[in-house]
């Protein structure tokens, strides 16, 4: 059994397995953002939001003019002259006065809608440029890990090609024993040195090392099942 070249391609696997959980370990790391969604949800409420906020300013408004109206079709009844009754003028009086009295806070009012208004604008806003700068910086780190993953990908494909070259070099039976022990364990061939194994590194009996060293058949360890080759 060609030991060394089992052993050869034993080394190019076990670099491609470590190269695919890498390769693995990005692709995982790429997905849509998680933080759309909620952020999303963030901006349809604030966008609502904004929605009330400008009903409320236009109801608002409307009651600050239906009011500023009421005032001036007083105010030319009173000074109209049409009216001379005394008692009349005096009722015209107290209800002017009272209407303009009402008038100060209904434009308070207002103000405070316009106010609530414009807060839930730039609320909405500052939430868009959010969204547009976490996309940006995403996409960047979604860029930098594609680009990652085809490098990795390309070390995966170039062991894959080296590993096709060493298994056309070997026989068939080699490499029917090789798959057989490898579904089992990662490691196949074990070099043996100063008596000791180099898969479990547990020093071997004397007779095991040197049933490995003639070669004349395949040895185990006795402890971790790797087939021993004596360099």
């Amino acid at each position: 059994m060609d030991l060394e070249g089992l052993q050869q391609l034993q080394e190019i696997d076990i670099q491609r397995d470590q190269a695919k959980r890498e390769l693995q370990v990005i692709i995982d790391q790429i997905s849509d953002p998680p933080f759309i969604a909620p952020l999303e949800g963030e901006i349809q409420a604030q966008e609502n939001e904004a929605r009330r906020a400008d009903h409320a300013v236009r109801e608002a408004r409307a009651i600050v003019q239906t009011a500023q109206r009421r005032i001036e079709v007083t105010d030319q009844r009173l000074y109209s002259g049409s009216i001379t009754d005394h008692r009349t003028l005096e009722e015209l009086q107290r209800e002017l006065y009272g209407q303009r009295q009402q008038l100060p806070p209904l434009v308070d009012a207002e103000s405070r809608a316009r106010y609530d208004a414009e807060l839930a604008h730039e609320a909405g806003a500052w939430l868009q440029r959010l969204r547009t700068s976490a996309l940006d910086i995403w996409d960047v780190q979604q860029s930098a890990l594609k680009r990652k993953r085809a490098e990795a990908q390309e070390r995966v494909d170039e062991f894959s090609r080296q590993i096709e070259i060493l298994r056309d070099r070997l026989s068939q039976e080699d490499l029917a024993t090789y798959d057989q022990y490898r579904r089992r364990r990662p490691q196949v061939v074990a070099t043996v040195a100063g008596g000791v194994c180099g898969g479990c590194r547990l020093t071997l009996p004397t007779i095991v090392v040197t049933r490995a060293r003639r070669g004349t058949r395949t040895v185990e360890c006795p402890s971790c099942g790797c087939l021993l080759r004596v360099t």
